[in-house]
């Protein structure tokens, strides 16, 4: 069956996240001492684990500010690798990540070329992301793709987070096609796959690791966009049963 559009995750799909967050941690490892022998894939556990745990749905329904949550994030950060920090070089340390974050920031390798091809392909794309509007928003202007973007559907706005259907619908409604006929491509096994899937969206898992695929549900894999015509042919001709 043909594809009528393609939706898209943002963060480590779109959006090289991952890059630019393992970049902030670097800096942290030079900056403190209590940090620098810890392994740095040890690190990025951890801090995700306190952003997925509660961070993100505080910020998300407003609960806390953007900046408070950073604040505390990074003081239960240091607190877990036994580094005591005053408040004063909590934000020192919150300030250097963040730089480095936005010093390091790219797209996923090979994802603005993709969207510029289904653009011109006449292929409608929605983004359905767990975050904030502005930061969203901010992304696509940096990596030069907003105009490749129909519809940007974010949890903020709709007030429920994927995997709920709200946001699937919401973006399906946007753009006014069925599901049966749309992909979705993201690196989320649990939010990108697993919320896609019972609507009727048929899942591509985006991801760029050696991670063993899940048996359910059935979903398409993708590990990278290059070359561009594999990629292409995959998130348009990837539904079951099509050509």
């Amino acid at each position: 069956m043909a594809v009528n559009a393609v939706l898209f995750d943002m963060d480590d799909t779109l959006y090289d996240h991952r890059f630019a967050r393992l970049a902030g941690l670097r800096a942290l490892q030079g900056a403190e001492a209590g940090l620098a022998r810890v392994p740095l894939r040890e690190l990025d556990s951890v801090y995700e684990r306190l952003f997925t745990t509660g961070h993100a749905s505080l910020v998300l329904t407003g609960r806390i500010t953007l900046d408070s949550s950073r604040r505390s994030r990074m003081a239960a950060f240091l607190k877990e690798f036994g580094v005591a920090a005053s408040r004063r070089r909590v934000q020192e340390l919150v300030d250097l990540r963040l730089a480095e974050y936005y010093r390091r920031r790219r797209a996923v390798p090979g994802a603005p070329e993709l969207l510029r091809a289904l653009r011109s392909a006449g292929v409608p794309v929605g983004v359905v992301t767990n975050n904030l509007r502005t930061e969203q928003e901010e992304k696509l202007r940096f990596m030069q793709i907003g105009g490749y973007v129909d519809h940007l559907v974010c949890s903020e706005q709709v007030g429920v987070m994927k995997p709920h259907p709200k946001m699937f619908r919401l973006a399906l409604r946007r753009l006014a096609v069925s599901a049966d006929r749309t992909v979705m491509v993201g690196d989320s096994w649990d939010s990108d796959v697993r919320g896609a899937a019972p609507l009727g969206i048929w899942p591509i898992w985006f991801h760029r690791d050696l991670r063993p695929m899940p048996a359910d549900p059935p979903a398409g894999e993708l590990r990278s966009f290059r070359p561009l015509s594999r990629a292409f042919a995959a998130v348009t001709r990837s539904r079951p049963g099509g050509a």
